[in-house]
């Protein structure tokens, strides 16, 4: 990456959130653009824009000096302690930063350090609506260790996800359920079959109120999918075999589940070509874990997580305002697995037009969509997905409180 974008991720004047809980997206965009080709003079101006004023119309955070003697690495036992309750990331960035200089088993390897402390948290790749996860894949997709102690950090500050005693295997393999566009599919059929927008949804949102994940209140979308995690349905947590099946190597799940995001995405378009704002994080998040699960290199870590990944998947959807896609709209989407664009199809316009926006979701999009387009084929759903950008919710800025609706 160029000097000038490794500096920037370096930089640790912002804190993790702002707003209350809105997850810092600086640094995941200055990934992208370094990514795309974009100068050096167009990446320090993103950043300068961002920093100054996000596309929300607010202001990031700044962190308490690092430096301070308020300001101490906090012990292995309280970074555990800590998990999901949203305090202290600081102290526990510190405590990981200690950890990699002075802790002989990483012996300064910030590869080792992620081995070892990245598979308990993959549990939570939930929280701060996948933030935590991105932020920590993405960064080491960048190769920057002060980004990566912040990542490793943010997903212990943000934990949340599916308790994983829950999870159940089919009782014998569904020929209905081959692949995860199927078992989406099927899901969807059982959704409006079984009405559970009223009989699971509605039901859980309206059981709990603020003392449950007090932390989450202020976050709305967040907060009701804490819920719904909480208490899955069966389609949660029920498990298809493709997911299940150890005969089935984790290297052959990666490109099906990158299609079902990505076709998950061009379903749940507008009328205007636009991207749905929430469905494009289960895009970005799976390429985040994708580059975490690289460095961790256990099968075992790796099931488990995309498991959780699924799991996370079909809560998120169905907590949506808009629920699952029809059945008939995923079983009518007219791009075919076989469809690939022609080899020389010029992505240059789809990268300019990326490094020229202010809104860092769709300069992350067209980046892991040019690049699963590359390794899988030139699938033309990547390549449709690549110009389907998102606008920026309206957040709004009287409150602390969210006003998005997903």
């Amino acid at each position: 990456m160029k000097s000038v974008s490794q500096s920037l991720l370096s930089d640790s004047q912002y804190d993790i959130e702002f707003h209350g809980y809105l997850s810092n997206h600086a640094k995941h965009g200055i990934i992208a653009l370094d990514r795309l080709g974009a100068s050096e003079d167009r990446i320090q101006e993103w950043w300068d824009g961002y920093t100054t004023l996000t596309p929300y119309s607010l202001r990031l955070h700044r962190t308490e000096r690092w430096d301070s003697p308020t300001l101490q690495p906090c012990s292995k036992e309280e970074f555990f302690q800590w998990k999901g309750e949203k305090i202290h990331w600081q102290s526990m960035v510190l405590f990981l930063q200690k950890e990699l200089e002075s802790n002989e088993r990483f012996d300064h390897d910030i590869n080792k350090l992620v081995e070892a402390y990245a598979p308990p948290l993959l549990s939570g790749i939930a929280g701060a609506l996948m933030h935590g996860i991105i932020h920590l894949g993405w960064a080491i997709d960048a190769g920057n260790e002060w980004m990566i102690l912040e990542g490793l950090a943010y997903l212990q500050f943000c934990h949340l996800g599916i308790d994983e005693s829950l999870w159940q295997t089919q009782d014998a393999p569904d020929d209905a359920q081959s692949n995860p566009l199927q078992s989406i599919t099927e899901i969807s059929r059982r959704w409006k079959a079984e009405n559970l927008q009223e009989t699971w949804i509605s039901s859980v949102k309206n059981k709990y109120d603020e003392s449950f994940h007090p932390e989450l209140v202020a976050a709305g979308f967040q907060w009701h999918l804490s819920k719904t995690l909480h208490e899955p349905h069966s389609i949660v947590t029920t498990l298809p075999t493709w997911l299940t099946d150890t005969s089935i190597p984790i290297k052959g799940l990666w490109e099906p589940l990158y299609r079902l995001a990505t076709t998950l995405y061009l379903v749940t378009r507008d009328s205007h070509n636009n991207g749905n704002f929430l469905v494009l994080h289960l895009l970005t998040s799976l390429w985040g874990l994708e580059c975490v699960l690289r460095v961790v290199q256990d099968d075992a870590v790796s099931r488990r997580a995309l498991q959780q990944y699924y799991s996370v998947m079909v809560c998120t959807l169905a907590t949506s305002s808009g629920g699952f896609p029809s059945a008939d709209t995923l079983e009518a989407f007219d791009i075919r697995s076989e469809d690939a664009d022609d080899k020389d199809l010029d992505w240059t316009p789809m990268e300019a037009r990326g490094i020229a926006e202010e809104e860092e979701h769709n300069i992350k999009l067209v980046y892991v969509c040019r690049e699963l387009w590359k390794r899988y084929g030139r699938w033309r759903g990547f390549s449709e997905a690549a110009q389907c950008f998102v606008l920026t919710p309206n957040i709004g800025s009287s409150s602390t409180t969210s006003t998005f609706k997903a």
